[in-house]
This record gives C-alpha cells, structure tokens and sequence, in this order.
C-alpha cells in the first residue's frame, strides 16, 4: 500500500476533497515499479468547481485588486513554504519522476527563485501592474492626456508534464499571481504528486484567499480538454507535445482564449571545428542525458565537423562510458530511468528504427541488465553516428537519451541542417571564437541558444518556442506581461468652452 501521505486530495476554493466520482489514478514509482500513492482522476464536475472557484476569487478582487506589496509578500510566504518543506518535496519528486538528486533539486529549488524574482519584479519602481504614461501630441489631441495599463486576465489555468511537474507548474503559478490573476493548476496524472502535496501545504498555510490557487489532477482527455475549453477560463498556459498543443489550442479558440504553448524539440548541438572538445563532449552529453534524455529542450542533434567526426566518436563514447545510471536516490547516479513503460518502449522503437535505417550505433542502444535493472524503465546513454538529417531519429522528437551525430562539411551546411526542422526550441554552439559562436547563434531559427553550455536558465531570460515548439513567452519581464493585458485611458481635459463636435451637426 503506498504511504497515505502521498494520497493527496485536490485543493479546490481553499478546501481539499476528492473526485466527485471517487476514482482514483495510480503513481507508480519508474525506478521500481511500485506503486507510491493515489490521487483523486477530476471529472468535468471537478472543474467546474474549480473554474467558479477561481472567477469568483476573481471577480470579488480579493486578490485581482491586491496591491503589489501585499501579493509579493504572498509570494514570499510560498518561498518559506518552499524551503520548509525542500526534503520531503525533494523526495516525491524523486519517487514521482526518477528524478536524480540534481534533478530534484532544481524542481524544488528554481521555483523558490521564480517566486522571488517575480515579487521582486512588482515592487520595483517600474510598476508593471500600473503600466506607463503615454502622453498624446499636441497635434492629436491637445489638452487631453492618455496612460496605459496592465491588468491580469481573470482565471488562468496552468497544464504540465511529466518530466518536470512541479517547476513547470512554477513557471505559470507565480507570474500569474504576481500578476493578480488566479489559477488552477493541473498536474499530469502521471506525475501529480509533489504539485498535490504542495497544494495541500498551501491550504494548511493558509496563504492565498480562498479560489486563488487551486490544483486538481486527471486526465488530460477528461480534465485538461475540459479545462482549455472552459468558457470562464481567460487563459491556458501548457507545457507538453507539439501534438496536445494543437489540441490545446482548438479547444480554446470558440471562446478566443489567450493560449501559451511550450512545445516539443529537436534541438541542434553545432561543434565548430575549433571548438575546446574536452569542453564540447561533456557539455553535449549534458546537454541529452540530463534527466535520461527527458527534456524539451535536450540538444539531441549534433552536427560535428567531417575533419573531427571519428575523435568526435569516439570521445563522446568514452565519456558516456563513465555515465553512472542506477537508483536515483542514490548520491553516485547522475541518470536515472525513463519515466514509464510506454515511453521506454517509444525509445526502444526509436533505436531500432535508427540501427533499419541504416544509422551506425557507436554506444549503448542495448537492454541494461543486473540490479537495479531487473525492475523499473531503463535505457542508457544511446549514440548514433553517421545519420542522416532525413532520418527519423534525427526528425522526430525522442524523448530520450538518444543522440544523432550528423556529419557536415561547412558551417553554412550545418546552419541549414540545424534549420531544417518543425522544431525551434533551443539549439547549441561551441567554438572557442566567440564572435564567430555568436554569428552562428544569431542564424539559428530557434528561441534559446546557448554557447558553450547547456540547460543553463535564468529567472530573468527569457524562454520561447519558434515554429512548432511553441507560441508566448515564459519567464523574465515578458513572462511575467504575457499574464497581464493593455488598457488604453485617454482623458480629455478640456471641460468648458466651444464645442469641438459642432461639425456634426448642420447648421450650427
């Protein structure tokens, strides 16, 4: 039986309760296969209570026509919430997702520094929630005088994946409040149980007023779709496949929705041919094992140079080698295993479609085998060599620790190469000419590009997806505006005096 602490129940209106249908949806732990809690599988019924929960907390201004000070130093009491609780969160995380200790790490601790940088944000004396005076000319309008503001959107909603389901959540939970707008967040039903626990910490807190902050969990058929169609729901904000995203946004068109959509990549990795390789190889790994391959913006393409392809090769697969994968609670793992059977099996078929098309498979691509392997979703570090861009490894998102090593001639050849997708998410330069780095950087089509590093994020940049990786902005200023709206206030100061509307009338 799993630990009854982690059977959380849905926060909804600052109450916590089950499923109207009292169904419940099993978390299974990746790393063993048992089963580590059970949380309440929404039904429509379920949003709708959140969604009036949330418009009524809205609409009654509340928190909608809080000031800056008082939302931040909300904000800050979920920081000390945060930190209170940073083990056990820590822990469920690992349990929930295989998460190693970095990883479990960055979930719990990035979304203390967003929550601060955002209540940091709103009371600088650039007042965002205010907006700023634009004084009309002379020859518009004299005598008159116009200002705009930002106001939030009303009731937003926040849908997240499975491989980072509580610092996801973050990225939508504290621009919007700090914004003013209330949320109900949806945690992938795979996955929900550190957003859950969390929800529940926050009802016990007593933080935020009632509706404000709800979190339910269910499937995406049934509670995401009737979330995103929702007719009093201002905005949805979704991190996931390129393929829900579409989904995501039909469902929100009928009622004009304010859409955010964070998508899937394919993200390039170019190795100039002066790049520091003792550099560029670690990094690149980095860049596609971190959390076993499953992350978005993985650097999952790498285009080497045809004069350093082989010791390219070859280093690559001596250092993968010393890649330890095993029990992710363990402090020696640095990757643990793949989040469930499903995706495991959507790898599987990914490396055998590579070795049919003729790929050559320089390490890994085998079942691991012995302890802890007998039990769990395991596949470790897994390198192709000379692909070719059309293949489907290289085309289509994995999801995985896969890596396609494309050989180039050109730095031009490899631009184009890296281009050469649906895919805009993030992309990779190293050289040890910056200028040079910085040139090729600016040509790809893609909304982060990191030099010489990787999965390197700040609270204060900016995150996009191009083309089909995404539409709208998450974190930095812009993150925290994509949660707000513009008003237009024009004044007329002139009261007395001739009318200036005389032509409209004939004869006067």
């Amino acid at each position: 039986m799993p630990d009854k602490n982690l059977c959380p129940l849905m926060c909804i209106d600052g109450k916590l309760v089950g499923s109207s249908s009292k169904k419940t949806i099993t978390v299974i732990n990746p790393a063993n296969e048992e089963v580590i809690g059970m949380v309440p599988a929404a039904t429509v019924e379920d949003v709708e209570a959140a969604v009036k929960a949330a418009r009524r907390a809205f609409d009654s201004g509340v928190w909608s026509h809080s000031t800056p000070a008082q939302r931040a130093e909300a904000l800050m009491r979920m920081v000390a919430l945060l930190a209170e609780n940073q083990q056990e969160l820590m822990d469920i995380v690992t349990k929930e997702t295989g998460a190693t200790a970095m990883k479990a790490f960055v979930e719990i601790g990035m979304p203390q520094q967003l929550l601060t940088y955002y209540a940091d944000l709103i009371r600088s004396p650039v007042r965002y929630d205010i907006g700023h005076v634009s004084p009309l000319s002379d020859d518009a309008a004299p005598y008159s005088h116009g200002f705009v503001q930002r106001k939030p959107h009303g009731v937003c909603v926040g849908i997240t994946p499975w491989n980072f389901p509580f610092v996801l959540g973050f990225l939508k939970i504290a621009p919007a409040l700090a914004a003013g707008n209330t949320i109900i967040i949806k945690p992938p039903s795979e996955a929900p149980l550190s957003m859950m626990v969390f929800g529940q910490m926050m009802q016990k807190a007593n933080i935020l007023p009632p509706g404000v902050f709800n979190v339910i969990t269910g499937s995406g058929r049934v509670a995401g779709e009737a979330l995103a169609a929702h007719p009093l729901v201002d905005k949805v904000a979704f991190t996931g496949s390129t393929e829900v995203g579409r989904r995501i946004m039909a469902l929100a068109a009928p009622t004009i929705k304010v859409v955010s959509l964070e998508l899937g990549g394919k993200s390039a990795n170019i190795i100039l041919d002066d790049a520091d390789l003792n550099l560029a190889i670690d990094a690149s790994l980095f860049g596609f094992l971190f959390h076993s391959g499953q992350v978005c913006i993985s650097g999952t393409r790498m285009f080497a140079p045809k004069s350093k392809y082989e010791e390219i090769l070859m280093r690559l697969a001596d250092r993968a080698s010393k890649v330890v994968v095993g029990d992710p609670t363990d402090p020696a793992t640095t990757m643990g295993p793949i989040f469930s059977r499903a995706q495991k099996e959507t790898i599987d078929a990914y490396i055998q479609a590579g070795i049919e098309e003729g790929a050559r498979l320089v390490y890994g691509g085998k079942p691991l085998m012995g302890k802890p392997f007998d039990k769990g979703f395991w596949v470790g570090p897994t390198i192709f060599a000379d692909v070719n861009n059309d293949m489907k490894i290289a085309r289509e998102e994995i999801f995985g620790p896969v890596l396609s090593v494309i050989p180039y001639e050109t730095e031009e050849e490899a631009i184009q190469m890296a281009n050469d997708t649906i895919y805009g998410l993030a992309g990779g330069v190293f050289s040890t000419n910056y200028a040079r780095a910085v040139r090729v950087a600016k040509r790809l089509r893609t909304g982060t590009v990191w030099i010489n590093t990787w999965h390197t994020q700040g609270c204060n940049t900016p995150f996009s997806g191009w083309k089909q990786s995404g539409l709208g902005t998450e974190l930095g200023v812009e993150g925290l505006l994509a949660y707000t709206k513009s008003k237009y206030i024009h004044v007329d100061l002139v009261c007395d005096g001739p009318s200036r509307y005389s032509f409209l009338f004939s004869g006067k």
